[in-house]
């Protein structure tokens, strides 16, 4: 005996899988995204992931004869700068997440 399903629950289940699969995206985008920053002189250069993971740190041939100090100020810059690129993508695209969830809600009602 087969039944069938409810036009509503079928309705809400689609949109759910939308839902889900909206959020497996931007997963996704986060973890295949990379954002890069360097210091003001290009010595240092950093890339973080969209979770804000350090993945690389290349350093200039010769900068580390400037001693720890320039290279810990040159290498925070770079992962400042870094992670301010990656805040900013982050950011348009939880705008544009509120707005598809809030379609979907929208949708339920």
């Amino acid at each position: 005996m087969v039944h069938e399903m409810h036009p509503e629950v079928a309705a809400a289940l689609k949109d759910a899988q939308s839902l889900i699969q909206i959020m497996d995206d931007q997963l996704y985008k986060m973890r295949s995204t990379t954002f890069t920053g360097c210091d003001e002189y290009k010595s240092v250069e950093v890339t973080l992931n969209g979770h804000h993971q350090l993945l690389s740190v290349v350093i200039s041939d010769g900068l580390l004869r400037l001693g720890a100090e320039t290279v810990e100020q040159r290498l925070n810059e770079a992962v400042r700068n870094a992670n301010n690129a990656a805040t900013e993508s982050i950011m348009v695209d939880q705008e544009r997440l509120e707005d598809l969830i809030a379609e979907a809600v929208n949708d339920w009602q």
